[in-house]
């Protein structure tokens, strides 16, 4: 039996694009899979900035994140995540940076097993300290570690 081992900074990143995709996705209205071919053939193993990383990421662990942003329910969740916060501001309006970390968390989340929620959330946490500030970190935190609770 071959076991398979992904490298979880392959696997940060990778999660890292999928939240870039989907909050194009959400500022411009394109079809998702038409981003991430336009993504994927002009930006993979590309170096933005001298002395950069080249853009590198596990490109059937997108697919399968995107499939699994495709087939929420964005309507019954962002009514789910307006019950967990006091905002007077619904989900829907939200800025789409923080919409899209946590529409590719939870996809991610309800799609895998329950004992490896706990990395995957710390994993967008940790992702989310490079796009918002501390109380939305929290906030995020707190639906995720809701939504994990549910499962």
């Amino acid at each position: 039996m071959k076991i398979k081992f992904i490298d979880n900074n392959i696997n940060y990143k990778t999660r890292l694009v999928a939240i870039q995709l989907v909050a194009q996705q959400l500022v411009n209205n394109l079809d998702i899979e038409f981003i991430k071919n336009d993504f994927d053939k002009n930006y993979r193993d590309e170096i933005l900035e001298e002395g950069g990383e080249k853009i590198q990421y596990h490109s059937n662990f997108l697919s399968q994140l995107i499939n699994y942003y495709k087939n929420l329910d964005y309507e019954s969740l962002g009514k789910k995540i307006d019950s967990y916060s006091s905002f007077d501001r619904k989900f829907k309006k939200w800025d789409s940076i923080i919409q899209s970390i946590i529409f590719i968390s939870i996809s991610e989340i309800m799609n895998s097993k329950k004992n490896k929620s706990m990395m995957i959330l710390n994993d967008y946490i940790n992702i989310s300290k490079n796009f918002v500030n501390l109380r939305e970190t929290k906030l995020i935190n707190l639906i995720l570690d809701k939504i994990i609770n549910e499962k």
